[in-house]
């Protein structure tokens, strides 16, 4: 948790910095871009290197990259270097990040052996990523009290470092190994069918989130209330948590496909009471009803990424995952934001429900097994 803990104050961190220094938005948003597309980017071939090398020194290394590539970020902000300079430093840094929770995903099942102890160690992996995500902006909104966003980032990377260094003390992950002898195919993670498809979906997962936290904030904005953009987030994050932890809870007959089809229909229904919202007193509980089924749902994908990778591609399999949800949100962003602008705020829960229905579509395709 402490180690994951940048993933979510970096952003936000790095768009302060570059704001307050800069005082432009639009190149705030293509930093933090740049370093959201370079983390995606390189997040594949640093889990194929762990898959072959063990996670220690690569993490220890990554982290310590990082750390003093947002120093050189830092700098480059400091000493006013132009906007597309700087954007390369950030996508540096965003390369270098440590991807702590491939790894985590990928000791499960030496963690919790047996197929329920893993299916709930996943579901509770991804109910707990939610406390990341509130408490993530928080501590960066409490940090600014007493400090400057420059500090922020400093404070970043340090808990990013200390929070590696503790993870790669377990005598779990320093004595985990990829099958270096195994042969992998020259796609390497993308070599399994099963995997390829699963990740398609991922996409559209992705894509409806990343449209859904969209139409949530512009909402609030819309009906004149800031501040209530936090609160409609922060209750998808409460709504997601509790389903995860009620239906993460449960030992299921159903096959993790099929469980996987019925949390993503569930998304659409969950989500589609939000198309009628009209003031925040209606918005808050449909807003706490949309994240019910989201946890449960990403637990679904890490079961399946588990059970599709081949033998010695575990880590860069989950990395993939991270990518193409990461992918998914992006345009999810996009899209939500174009149909927001043509028909109105409403229409960005259109886009999530018709992403989330289309990824259910995908699954009844999907062998079930």
């Amino acid at each position: 948790m402490i180690a994951r803990l940048p993933s979510a104050m970096l952003p936000l961190a790095i768009l302060l910095v570059v704001n307050t220094r800069l005082g432009s938005l639009a190149a705030a948003g293509l930093i933090v871009g740049a370093f959201s597309i370079g983390r995606a980017a390189a997040s594949p071939l640093v889990g194929a290197l762990i898959d072959r090398l063990g996670q220690f020194w690569v993490l220890v290394s990554g982290a310590a990259a990082q750390a003093i590539l947002l120093g050189g970020f830092l700098l480059a902000v400091q000493d006013h270097a132009s906007v597309p300079v700087t954007a390369i430093v950030a996508a540096l840094a965003g390369a270098a990040t440590p991807p702590i929770q491939a790894c985590l995903r990928a000791l499960w099942p030496v963690v919790a052996p047996g197929d329920a102890a893993r299916d709930a160690a996943y579901s509770f992996d991804a109910t707990s990523q939610e406390l990341i995500w509130i408490f993530g902006p928080l501590l960066v909104s409490l940090l600014l009290i007493v400090a400057k966003p420059g500090v922020v980032v400093v404070v970043c990377a340090a808990i990013g470092f200390g929070g590696v260094a503790l993870f790669v003390m377990s005598p779990v992950s320093r004595g985990w190994r990829g099958s270096r002898d195994s042969k992998r195919s020259r796609l390497g993670a993308l070599g399994s069918r099963d995997l390829r498809a699963l990740l398609v979906t991922v996409v559209f997962a992705g894509v409806s989130w990343g449209a859904l936290t969209f139409g949530v904030a512009a909402l609030a904005l819309s009906l004149g209330s800031s501040r209530a953009s936090g609160l409609l987030l922060a209750l998808v994050s409460a709504g997601s948590i509790s389903g995860g932890v009620l239906i993460g809870a449960r030992r299921w007959s159903w096959s993790t496909i099929k469980r996987y089809r019925a949390l993503l229909a569930a998304t659409v229904v969950c989500c589609a009471p939000l198309l009628l919202a009209n003031s925040i007193a209606i918005a808050a509980p449909m807003s706490l009803i949309a994240g019910f089924p989201l946890a449960a749902t990403y637990a679904s994908q890490y079961i399946l990424t588990g059970r599709s990778a081949q033998k010695g591609t575990t880590t860069e399999a989950f990395t993939w995952l991270s990518s193409m949800f990461a992918l998914g949100i992006s345009v999810g962003y996009a899209g939500a934001g174009a149909a927001s602008q043509a028909v109105d705020v409403h229409a960005a829960f259109a886009v999530a429900c018709l992403a989330s229905a289309v990824a259910a579509l995908l699954v009844l395709l999907m062998r079930d097994r």
